[in-house]
């Protein structure tokens, strides 16, 4: 369907002046921006997900365990590990053991609630980080306390304010120091005196600390060398570089489409007026403009995306042309990635596992937008100016014959 317009101007001398438009194509172009502005409000608001994915993560990156067979660890070694010089480079540090389910009941509410239970040496907080709802870790040398779950204490008292109260596990009575973030039913009580242990986890007082250096002086100390290792800075490193990497690699798929979509033709070239020509110019210095444009906008992204992530010196090679190193790493990395897959001991690790690989899914999601978004805005402007030339050259006959 088509209209036709007429404006009549007796100033001017002209009697009539037609414009022909296509309702068709401008309600093409209408739901165009629609999907436009809809791709993008999705965009923002997954870019928003995985920065704060990422920052979760970061909150982990400082974390680095490595569990033993059974009884490996002993408390003697870990007492000799906490007054080592070694140690400093470390700021928390805990030994745990997994004692199996027991069953936890509240004497107040006649309630129960099957748990895993772990022992532990040291800081709790080495393990669970901020993981922790309400209350406290309990310090070392306490007694008869105990860490519980919030779904576990909610199911036992029908609420959150537990703190003070007593449950009863193992025919011995514990005292509730703090509640744990998450539905994992777990219950972490202090070791007794000469326990032997399956695993030792520590916070790194520097995130870029050399994972490998403190693997070294950790295995030195512990004797062994077949422990499971799980590198929080891993996944923080990973997710980071994947997420600015897939940004970079947008920016010059958007480059080279849009210098090829912007493109005139020398046909359209040949028929354009003098100053229409001029500004056709202009038009294409800018098009090749486009493409160097964003591959330097990808390089700054690409290098503001490895200080954001700081791999430091395990990621980075003595130089470039070491694919030894790069085979090495990436294998060491899968077999992390392997190992925590299988082997999550705590819920914590559970959570960090699922969370990076949520956040690669919406980072791959976040390139595809990116691209949809750019794609379809080159569509709409390519439509546009196809309109508008066709418009006026329909014009030009219709002048003609009224004039005559």
């Amino acid at each position: 369907m088509r209209m036709i317009i007429i404006y009549e101007s007796d100033k001017n001398g002209i009697n009539a002046f037609c414009m022909e438009t296509g309702i068709g194509e401008r309600m093409k172009i209408r739901w165009q921006k629609i999907r436009i502005l809809v791709l993008m409000l999705v965009f923002v608001m997954v870019n928003i997900w995985i920065i704060n994915g990422l920052l979760r993560l970061k909150e982990q990156a400082d974390m680095m365990s490595l569990s033993y067979p059974a009884g490996a660890v002993t408390e003697t070694a870990f007492e000799q590990w906490k007054k080592s010089e070694n140690s400093e480079i470390f700021s928390e540090g805990a030994v745990w053991k997994a004692c199996g389910d027991f069953k936890v009941l509240s004497e107040d509410t006649g309630h129960d609630q099957k748990v895993s239970c772990y022992q532990m040496k040291g800081q709790p907080a080495a393990v669970f980080g901020k993981e922790l709802a309400d209350g406290r870790y309990f310090k070392e040398g306490e007694k008869n306390v105990c860490l519980l779950d919030q779904d576990t204490v909610r199911q036992l008292f029908g609420s959150d304010s537990v703190l003070g109260l007593e449950v009863r596990m193992d025919e011995k009575n514990w005292q509730i120091a703090g509640v744990l973030k998450g539905s994992a039913p777990i219950c972490v009580i202090p070791a007794e005196e000469g326990e032997v242990f399956d695993g030792i986890t520590v916070r790194k007082k520097e995130e870029d600390q050399s994972v490998n250096q403190a693997v070294s002086i950790i295995e030195a100390l512990f004797g062994s060398t077949d422990g499971q290792q799980i590198d929080g800075q891993l996944y923080y490193v990973l997710d980071s570089l994947l997420y600015f990497m897939i940004l970079a690699v947008s920016l010059i798929v958007i480059g080279i489409a849009a210098s090829r979509k912007t493109r005139k033709k020398p046909k359209e070239m040949e028929n354009e007026k003098a100053g229409e020509q001029m500004g056709a110019k202009a038009s294409e210095i800018g098009r090749r403009c486009i493409l160097p444009c964003c591959l330097a906008a990808a390089l700054v992204i690409m290098i503001a995306g490895v200080n954001a992530a700081n791999p430091g010196s395990d990621y980075l090679p003595t130089y470039w042309s070491d694919f030894e190193f790069f085979s090495r790493l990436f294998k060491d990395k899968a077999e992390q990635i392997q190992s925590l897959a299988v082997h999550q001991e705590f819920f914590v690790w559970q959570k960090m596992f699922g969370l990076w690989r949520r956040v690669i899914l919406a980072e791959v999601l976040a390139g595809v937008l990116i691209l949809l978004v750019c794609m379809d805005f080159l569509l709409h402007l390519r439509v546009r100016r196809k309109k508008k030339g066709r418009g006026w050259i329909q014009l030009k006959p219709i002048l003609k014959n009224h004039l005559r």
